[in-house]
């Protein structure tokens, strides 16, 4: 059975494959609907039913690995990691797209914060 049953590529998105699929996965863990545990489907697997390379979903997964909510035990496979501070990892990642993001566009780092601060001001209170 596939865990990640919710995972979908959108193939029109300028966001390329391996990110949308880190990010609902990660998505899905910080909303727990992939709680501490749950062992993710393969490599193989997972890229068979999307239809993508096997090393596009072994950067995922090792990039989930990276950052902590996965880990991954050899042969027993790829489970879900329980973290105290996956909110912080989560910012901090947010945070450093924000900043790669911008130096692809050669956009400084004081407008930068000036959009962080628009998209905290546009929040519900």
């Amino acid at each position: 059975m596939n865990t990640l049953h919710f995972v979908k590529l959108d193939e029109k998105s300028a966001v390329v494959p391996y990110q949308q699929v880190r990010e609902q996965i990660l998505r899905a863990i910080s909303e727990g609907r992939l709680a501490p545990g749950t062992k993710l489907p393969s490599v193989r697997a997972l890229a068979g039913t999307l239809g993508l390379a096997v090393n596009t979903v072994a950067k995922v997964y090792k990039e989930l690995e990276l950052q902590g909510a996965v880990v991954t035990r050899g042969r027993h496979g790829t489970v879900v990691q329980a973290t105290e501070d996956r909110a912080d990892q989560e910012v901090s990642d947010a945070a450093a797209d924000l900043a790669r993001i911008a130096q692809m566009w050669s956009v400084d780092e004081e407008t930068a914060v000036k959009y962080v601060r628009a998209a905290f001001s546009s929040l519900p209170r």
